[in-house]
């Protein structure tokens, strides 16, 4: 474990946990239902994230279908298997975040950047906190409006961490003079609260936007790797 922490920053450990964050996103979507048993009107959201952002009953419907559906089964089940593999998601995109600030840190010289590797971290315990109350509203559809007055917080704070993080992530680039890297990394912050405003129909994308920040910090992590390769020894 010390090792690995050790390690951290690095530019290998980034595009360890970058590969680790692609390869487990990959199979859980094999395992998630991949389209709604019942279209939501005027939404092509994915199930899973209705799942994150259901408020009423007649959401899990949408989802999982009606009680007499054949498929329901099924549903119910790739969607509890892809939700425990996001467990593993979770450490992983911690650790690239965390990985990829604490690198800042040490070519910007300044430990403060680690802060924001921190909210990752926090993120991926909220992250944990939203699948256990998943878990126990799956488990009983018939009274699942206690877990949905509660899904709301730790689903935003998770979005809005990872958000965050993006936008450190932008001042970071900018202070390194990598524009390009940078611009990938505002639509998450840029989003974030028109996606909370329309949760059925921005909020995925805008979500989804998260993803080009982590695909920025691998990159950076990259090119930095190449060039410490390419200096003789």
């Amino acid at each position: 474990m010390s090792k690995l922490i050790g390690r951290l920053g690095t530019p290998g450990a980034t595009l360890l946990f970058f590969a680790l964050t692609i390869a487990i996103l990959l199979v859980m979507r094999d395992y998630f239902p991949a389209e709604l048993a019942i279209p939501l009107e005027g939404s092509d959201i994915r199930p899973v994230l209705l799942l994150e952002f259901a408020s009423k009953p007649e959401h899990l419907i949408n989802i999982f279908g009606e009680p007499g559906d054949p498929a329901r089964a099924d549903r119910i089940a790739g969607m509890n298997t892809g939700n425990a593999l996001d467990y593993l998601l979770m450490p992983a995109y911690g650790l690239l975040t965390l990985s990829f600030f604490f690198g800042v840190a040490r070519e910007l010289a300044d430990r403060r950047w680690r802060f924001f590797g921190w909210l990752a971290v926090i993120a991926a315990v909220s992250d944990a906190v939203e699948n256990a109350i998943m878990f126990s509203m799956v488990a009983d559809m018939s009274n699942a409006m206690p877990e949905m007055a509660l899904l709301p917080y730790p689903v935003w704070l998770k979005f809005g961490l990872l958000a965050l993080t993006c936008g450190a992530a932008v001042a970071a680039f900018a202070k390194l003079k990598r524009w390009i890297l940078a611009l990938l990394c505002v639509p998450a912050p840029l989003l974030l609260v028109p996606g909370m405003l329309d949760p059925f129909g921005l909020a995925p994308m805008a979500t989804s936007m998260i993803g080009l920040g982590w695909a920025a910090m691998a990159i950076h992590a990259a090119t930095r790797w190449i060039a410490h390769s390419r200096k003789p020894v």
